[in-house]
C-alpha cells in the first residue's frame, strides 16, 4: 500500500502545476473590452491591441498582413459587423466566426491571421555575440503599434535595442513593408523581432551591431 501513496503523491505534485498553468483563453477572458463601442472591420485592430494587458501566457497579440490589407482594402466596403464583447476572448471568438481571420497561439505570440500569411517569423543571425546580446535584452517593454509605418517605427528600434537599423525610414526599399500591428508586453529584444518579421512581412538579418529587414520571401525561421 505504501509504494502505491507514494506514486499518488507524487502524480498529484506533478499535476498541480499543469491544473496552475493558464491558458491562452483564460488569460484573454481576463482583458476587458468595451460594449459601448461595436467592433469592426475599421477599428477592430487597434480596439483588440489596446484591449490586451499583461499577463504569464501570451506576450504579445500580433496581426498579420492580410488581416489589414482585408479589412482596409478589399472589404472595407462590405457591412458593417457591429460585434460585441466584454472580454478579449470573446472579442477574438466573435471576430473569426464573423471573418475568414484565425486565432493561432505559438508561444508566447497569438497570432490574428488569414489562411494566406506566413505565421512562422524569418529572423536569421548572421553575427552570434549581437544575437545573443539581444537575447538578453528588454528594451521596448509594453509596445502598441497600431498601423505603424517603417518610417515611424524604424527610429524606435535603433534607439531602443541600440543597432543600425536598416532600410532607414524613409528609404524606398522599406515602401513594401507591411504596417506594423501589435501589442506586447515584456518582450526580450530577440522576441521583438520575431514578432516584427511577422507583423511586416520582413525578414529579418542580425549581423554584427547591425539590423536588416527586407521584404519577406519565405516563411523558415533560422536561429
Amino acid at each position: 500500500m505504501k509504494p502505491f501513496l507514494v506514486l499518488l503523491a507524487c502524480c498529484c505534485a506533478l499535476a498541480a502545476p499543469l491544473r496552475a498553468q493558464q491558458s491562452w483563453e483564460q488569460a484573454l477572458r481576463q482583458m476587458p473590452v468595451s460594449m459601448d463601442t461595436a467592433i469592426n472591420r475599421d477599428n477592430c485592430i487597434a480596439l483588440f491591441l489596446t484591449a490586451f494587458q499583461s499577463n504569464d501566457v501570451v506576450k504579445a497579440l500580433v496581426f498579420l498582413p492580410a488581416v489589414s490589407d482585408d479589412f482596409y482594402l478589399l472589404n472595407r466596403d462590405r457591412p458593417k459587423l457591429n460585434l460585441r464583447a466584454d472580454n478579449l476572448l470573446s472579442a477574438v471568438a466573435a471576430l473569426t466566426n464573423a471573418t475568414a481571420v484565425r486565432a493561432t497561439f505559438k508561444p508566447p505570440f497569438l497570432l490574428l491571421h488569414l489562411e494566406r500569411d506566413q505565421i512562422e517569423p524569418n529572423v536569421v543571425a548572421k553575427h552570434r555575440p549581437t544575437a545573443e546580446r539581444l537575447k538578453g535584452q528588454c528594451d521596448v517593454t509594453h509596445p502598441v503599434w497600431t498601423d505603424m509605418h517603417w518610417q515611424r517605427l524604424q527610429p524606435i528600434i535603433h534607439t531602443a535595442m541600440n543597432v543600425e537599423v536598416l532600410p532607414a525610414g524613409p528609404s524606398r526599399k522599406a515602401w513594401h513593408f507591411a504596417r506594423h500591428n501589435l501589442a506586447a508586453w515584456n518582450l526580450g529584444d530577440w522576441e521583438v523581432l520575431l514578432a516584427l518579421s511577422l507583423t511586416g512581412n520582413t525578414m529579418v538579418t542580425v549581423q554584427k551591431e547591425r539590423l536588416v529587414f527586407e521584404l519577406r520571401k519565405t516563411g523558415k525561421l533560422v536561429h
